[in-house]
């Protein structure tokens, strides 16, 4: 008679350990379930801990909005609209999830994997306590026996009676979409108008939306310059010295040039994408950097970063730049300031403050920053709105206590901005390593003069062009003396 095998105590504590592992972890849980799905193990690298770590702080709660860019063929889809809605119903069976893909064939694929995860015994052994409904279990839908769903659809596909706390977007536009602004107006509008409406509660409902850009104006650009979503921005080539968090209090430092993957994609591989592919798509899809239509007047390159900026002492002043709208509606730019330090021939980049603004809230706006940041002197475009507040602000601050400085723009907004070109070159300008409004920042300036807004280059130029002005050094001077 043959023996039968029977695990041994350490096998099966072992084995208990794994599944642990699996409903606590997410990176762990994905780990395994890649290995069911597939017979073969994961490829482990960091930046799958880096999507897991961030998936799970949505799951929380911590985190409500997360915008994911990173390139194909790297488990994005597989971690987000495999795994991820598997690892929230494990852990409570009666939530609801809408995943959303471009096309029905696509949301229908990754459905069907899904399922076939929620069915395997692992986990099954995992998450004894969600079991699928089998009379609500197929490509569209995927019901718990305690009302959890994962529901799918597509963008074009319709989304009346589907809600839940999660919506989870992959993949919203394709390729051969993103070079038609159409496309792409309609794809925020559909965000806007209903994605937004599909949350069961808008105070604790939590987004993801996770894919490779493919347009400066696609749905993960829109969606940055927001200011109040989350970026996890993964490039094949890092284009820029970066921390990312993979962990808590758990950080991996990216210098420019390192590969996300070398053992998966390496300089010979990514040489022939690039070639195959042209400068331009692969920026896009794999460097998460969509470069404007036609050539840009600043270089990304040009820019010198600081962890901190200079000191009072080492300053000559505090300065900011207005570039003003009107009023508040769709269509209208937005009003900025730029705070700048001044420190010799370094000209540090502080702060952006950006929004639509009413007349009198633009006024109410102009005094607050400059008490927020202690500026000495407040440049304003001496035109429209400009030149209307700038007045207002005259009657109210008499001479010689004046701060503010009215500018006449002189020339076009590209001519200007070109004047301004060699400062950067020669690395006079500095900005952050990291602030929250850095990456709409560098979107619009590495994008002008093809970009969809110029007004933060104009805030800069203007401040800039301010400089080169005999009357504004003696005004710079009377700040510091001030």
């Amino acid at each position: 008679m043959t023996d039968i095998p029977f695990p041994s105590l350490d096998d099966r504590v072992a084995d208990e350990m794994c599944l642990t592992l699996a409903r606590e972890r997410f990176d762990f849980f994905v780990m395994r379930a890649f290995a069911e799905l597939y017979h073969k193990p994961l490829e482990a690298n960091w930046h799958i801990a880096a999507i897991t770590h961030w998936m799970e702080k949505v799951r929380t709660g911590e985190v409500r909005r997360l915008n994911i860019a990173m390139p194909p063929r790297h488990l994005k889809s597989f971690v987000g609209s495999i795994c991820f809605p598997a690892f929230v119903l494990g852990h409570k069976p009666e939530e609801k999830i809408v995943c959303v893909s471009y096309g029905q064939g696509l949301a229908e694929e990754l459905a069907f994997e899904c399922r076939k995860l929620m069915q395997t015994d692992f986990y099954r052994e995992t998450f004894p306590g969600t079991i699928l409904n089998p009379k609500k279990c197929n490509q569209r839908v995927l019901e718990t026996t305690r009302g959890g769903q994962r529901r799918t659809t597509s963008v074009d596909g319709t989304l009346t009676g589907l809600g839940g706390n999660f919506v989870n977007i992959d993949d919203s536009l394709k390729a051969g979409d993103a070079t038609s602004g159409a496309a792409r107006e309609r794809m925020t509008d559909w965000y806007r108008n209903t994605i937004l409406s599909r949350l069961d509660d808008p105070k604790t409902g939590r987004i993801i939306n996770i894919a490779q850009r493919l347009h400066m104006e696609d749905l993960t650009g829109y969606l940055m310059e927001q200011g109040h979503w989350e970026i996890l921005e993964l490039p094949l080539v890092e284009w820029k010295d970066r921390e990312i968090e993979i962990g808590p209090n758990h950080f991996i430092h990216r210098p420019a040039g390192n590969l996300l993957h070398e053992e998966r994609l390496g300089p010979e591989e990514i040489a022939a994408l690039r070639s195959e592919m042209g400068e331009r798509a692969f920026e896009a899809q794999y460097n998460q950097r969509p470069l404007p239509p036609g050539g840009a007047l600043f270089k990304a390159e040009w820019f010198q970063r600081y962890d901190e900026p200079p000191g009072l002492h080492q300053v000559e002043g505090i300065f900011q730049s207005w570039d003003t709208a009107y009023d508040t509606h769709a269509h209208n730019d937005y009003s900025v300031c730029s705070t700048w330090a001044l420190s010799g021939k370094r000209c540090y980049l502080l702060d952006i403050y950006r929004a639509k603004l009413e007349f009198p809230d633009l006024e109410k706006a102009i005094y607050a920053q400059r008490l927020k940041w202690n500026a000495g002197l407040v440049i304003v475009e001496d035109e429209g709105a400009g030149k209307s507040v700038g007045q207002n602000i005259r009657k109210d601050v008499p001479m010689p206590n004046h701060w503010l400085h009215a500018l006449p723009p002189l020339r076009s907004k590209e001519d200007r901005a070109s004047q301004q070109t060699p400062k950067f070159e020669r690395g006079e300008i500095w900005l952050p390593k990291d602030a929250p409004w850095l990456r709409a920042f560098e979107e619009e300036i590495l994008s002008f003069p093809h970009g969809k807004n110029d007004d933060q280059v104009d805030s800069v130029t203007q401040f800039l062009a301010a400089l080169d002005t005999r009357q504004l050094l003696q005004l710079a001077d009377w700040a510091r003396r001030r």
